[in-house]
């Protein structure tokens, strides 16, 4: 018996651990140049959390990205300078800390 169950649960561990690194590529949002970083914050202010995703650039472009989380999945739209950080609000008064950011960009000009 024992056998027989470690045979069942074998093979879905194993779709199990390549699923994972996928979906969580798929959530963060991969298409985006290297040297922009995306962080998120979540400070409780007063009646709830507000979700805030950081954009950092090292660019030495300005960068157009369309911004969105799980709990926020319309994106907006947000330039960032070159070297300079900006910070989206998707979300006020949330209930929850915890989502996650998904970002897409672009370097605007040559």
């Amino acid at each position: 018996m024992r056998t027989f169950l470690l045979s069942l649960a074998l093979p879905s561990l194993v779709l199990l651990g390549l699923a994972v690194p996928v979906l969580s590529r798929a959530q963060e949002g991969s298409n985006r140049p290297e040297c922009l970083r995306v962080s998120k914050e979540a400070p409780y202010q007063g009646y709830g959390y507000t979700h805030i995703v950081v954009l950092t650039s090292t660019c030495e472009r300005a960068v157009r990205c369309e911004v969105a989380t799980d709990v926020d999945p319309s994106p907006t739209q947000q330039r960032v300078a070159a070297g300079a950080t900006e910070r989206v609000v998707t979300r006020r008064g949330s209930p929850a800390s915890e989502f996650t950011p998904r970002v897409s960009c672009t370097l605007e000009g040559r």
